[in-house]
């Protein structure tokens, strides 16, 4: 009996979530990124009033060898042409300010803001001036081997984002994909729709597309492009008033694409209707698992779903009074889908 007891037990340690993985503390809000076990976030440094690139693969964390910003980076993992782990992000001539709140800093607010790819296996940062056009600002960057997605506002009509793919290298012309709306009516502002958070995957690009919708706050939508072929919304919440809503942060795996939805504000609101989310692409089915109501941004890789979440809720990681270290943990787990 005792050896069925042993088996049974082992079997249950097996079939039961992981515990959660931590991985840093941060004292600033600010996009994570994961791909081929590598992870990729930035950390505020008080003394300078910048923010470093961080990296973490192996158990080892050390810091990315590139110039520092004054807003977290815009940063995105995957597979450079050669297979190996690369990061893309932008560098502005001139900064937005860093977002101070659960939502991210609008990068499209940004100046003179270029494309840059750091390769981890020759530690070398190169300028993808290419896709960098002279009289425009790009953003929110995604890679996918020889393709690169990315969010573009030109300097004449900077209320309209508008999103690109391009080969990486090479002198092709970029092509505009279909986006998101601009508002949620006729009379709605026009002016305040925006990506973010792209993702790339294939041919399969997501995103978060936020604007003005008919209630109060911004409308969201998970949106999921096809290069060449369809474009589909995958979900949508609207605006809300004093309990916000927050779906974002797409990411794929394996045929999936997997968002976070955090909540915000009044948590009278919140029960029952924040959480993650996965969508099968085969077949437009939705699966619900468990995760924090103040989730900050998300990833997912090797089967690993990966958050930056925040133990004190509206204060951007930062505590009410401050939290020497700060509030908010990055962390990995393995949640029950279903």
């Amino acid at each position: 009996m005792k050896y069925v007891l042993a088996a049974l037990l082992a079997t249950l340690l097996l079939a039961a979530p992981a515990a959660a993985q931590d991985v840093a503390k941060l004292d600033r809000s600010a996009p994570i990124a994961a791909y081929g076990g590598r992870l990729l976030w930035s950390a505020f440094d008080p003394a300078t009033q910048t923010y470093g690139l961080m990296t973490s693969a192996g158990g080892v964390t050390s810091a990315v060898p590139v110039a520092r910003r004054s807003v977290p980076f815009d940063a995105d993992l995957g597979p450079g042409p050669g297979g190996g782990v690369v990061a893309v992000y932008s560098r502005c001539a001139t900064e937005v300010t860093a977002s101070g709140s659960f939502g991210p800093s609008l990068y499209g607010k940004g100046r003179g803001c270029d494309l840059y790819l750091f390769d981890f296996a020759t530690a070398h940062e190169t300028k993808l001036a290419t896709a960098s056009a002279p009289d425009a600002s790009e953003f929110w960057p995604t890679i996918w081997k020889g393709t690169l997605a990315f969010a573009r506002t030109y300097d004449d009509k900077r209320d309209f984002p508008y999103i690109y793919t391009r080969p990486l290298t090479g002198n092709a012309k970029s092509t505009r994909q279909p986006g998101g709306p601009r508002s949620g009516c006729a009379k709605c502002d026009d002016r305040l729709s925006r990506p973010i958070a792209l993702d790339l995957y294939g041919k399969r690009l997501a995103f978060a597309w936020q604007y003005v919708g008919t209630g109060e706050g911004l409308d969201t939508d998970i949106r999921m492009d096809t290069i060449g072929g369809g474009h589909v919304r995958v979900a949508h919440q609207a605006g809300g008033g004093l309990t916000q809503l927050d779906p974002g942060w797409p990411a794929f795996e394996s045929g999936r694409l997997y968002w976070s939805i955090g909540c915000f504000g009044d948590p009278g609101g919140c029960p029952g209707r924040f959480g993650l989310r996965r969508y099968r692409i085969s077949t437009g089915d939705i699966e619900k698992a468990a995760g924090p109501a103040s989730v900050l941004s998300h990833d997912r890789d090797q089967g690993t779903t990966w958050i930056l979440d925040d133990a004190r809720p509206g204060t951007a990681c930062m505590g009410d009074p401050a939290v020497p270290g700060g509030t908010c943990t990055l962390s990995g787990s393995q949640p029950a889908f279903g």
